[in-house]
């Protein structure tokens, strides 16, 4: 009976819904003023996280997974990279078992640490001494370049996904961007 009832109101609340008029209804509305552009500056950012860094000008912020600290859309001749910076505990884990991981997300074989040594380029920034590695799938035309940067008990790890020709291209702005990564207070 019930459901008979709910039945019945709803097929009179359809057929109320439903008008006569056959003409077109317009409406007007408001337009909204656009909002007025203000020339990029480019300046350190600085993240609730307690660390700041100077991003090149053509570097767009972007939303990442919450894991990040920061992403940017990094445009270079032939597409658009992606970079990441990442905050771990304690060392994030071993180099080996890292750049291994990054390995496998290209398709390329894992690597004994003192292979991985071999590639590895050491540099000097704001938070001290860091590594970084180019890992490049020619064949599936990716590649990586990736900095491991330790910060007192912490570890920073930044990213750039692109096709190996980007890598190239965008690796010194990379190199800056980590160089200028600093504890903020």
């Amino acid at each position: 009976m019930l459901i008979k009832l709910i039945f019945s109101i709803l097929i009179l609340v359809f057929l109320q819904s439903c008008g006569q008029d056959n003409h077109i209804r317009t409406y007007q509305l408001a337009k909204t003023k656009a909002p007025v552009n203000k020339p990029r500056v480019e300046t350190p950012e600085k993240k609730s996280t307690g660390f700041s860094w100077t991003k090149p000008g053509s570097w767009i912020a972007s939303s990442g997974s919450s894991m990040r600290l920061a992403s940017f859309d990094v445009p270079f001749s032939g597409g658009m990279g992606d970079l990441s910076v990442i905050q771990l505990g304690g060392t994030g884990g071993s180099i080996e078992a890292n750049v291994n991981r990054w390995r496998r997300q290209l398709n390329l074989d894992s690597q004994s640490l003192f292979e991985i040594e071999k590639e590895m380029i050491d540099y000097k920034g704001g938070l001290g001494d860091y590594k970084i590695i180019r890992i490049i799938n020619e064949e599936l035309d990716s590649a990586f370049l990736c900095a491991i940067l330790p910060a007192g008990n912490q570890t920073l790890f930044v990213k750039l996904s692109a096709d190996p020709k980007g890598i190239r291209e965008i690796e010194t702005d990379f190199i800056s961007f980590c160089s200028s990564l600093i504890i903020s207070i």
